[in-house]
């Protein structure tokens, strides 16, 4: 019964998010996320830093990697919630706070678990697809792209390569894992791929 409460707890904020989301036309959410963008340019660039420490601590001190890895995703969820409110978009807010509270519940039932060793070549593939992406995002930047992605793609701030990131982290997690993070992000994460393009 308290499973089955969750999910319709889910499904209702997924349908708020949906809804909110195309109350705005194309038009109107891209100058809104391009306007994000250029005003926070020097804090996606603070936040490209971050992310290269994490990683390479993450990487390299194994008994840390769960708490820095679960730190950095909590991070960006918090950083793009406070965004949503500073810039007043609905649905990122409902999203992003959502996300932030399901990545804490899972961290402290031990639900997020980055062991290597037991995860599928699959699942390290298109986890390490969805770092790499969602740091290197290719949209809302000036050029040259391919470079300035590099260095201040909007990650932590507008939706699509924070989700990318985010939805990394759980593929890269061996069992136990947190069911309701993994579903909240695999549903919303296709869907702003899906709008923003």
């Amino acid at each position: 019964m308290k499973r089955k409460i969750k999910y319709i707890v889910l499904g209702l904020l997924l349908m708020a998010i949906f809804t909110l989301a195309m109350m705005k036309s194309p038009e109107e959410i891209a100058a809104m996320l391009s306007n994000v963008t250029s005003e926070l340019t020097a804090f996606s660039v603070f936040v490209h830093v971050i992310f290269l420490a994490v990683m390479a601590t993450g990487l390299m001190l194994k008994k840390t990697r769960n708490f820095m890895f679960f730190s950095f995703i909590a991070f960006l969820s918090l950083s793009a919630t406070a965004v949503s409110i500073k810039y007043i978009i609905i649905p990122n807010i409902i999203i992003f706070a959502t996300i932030f509270a399901l990545i804490m519940i899972a961290y402290f039932r031990k639900e997020l678990n980055f062991n290597f060793e037991d995860i599928t070549p699959v699942n390290k593939y298109v986890g390490i697809a969805g770092l790499v992406f969602g740091f290197w995002y290719l949209h809302w930047v000036e050029s040259p792209i391919w470079l300035n992605a590099f260095l201040y793609s909007p990650l932590g701030s507008v939706n699509c390569p924070t989700l990318l990131t985010i939805s990394a982290f759980p593929c890269l997690t061996a069992k136990p894992r947190s069911v309701l993070l993994e579903s909240m992000v695999a549903i919303i994460t296709p869907y702003f791929g899906f709008l923003a393009s």
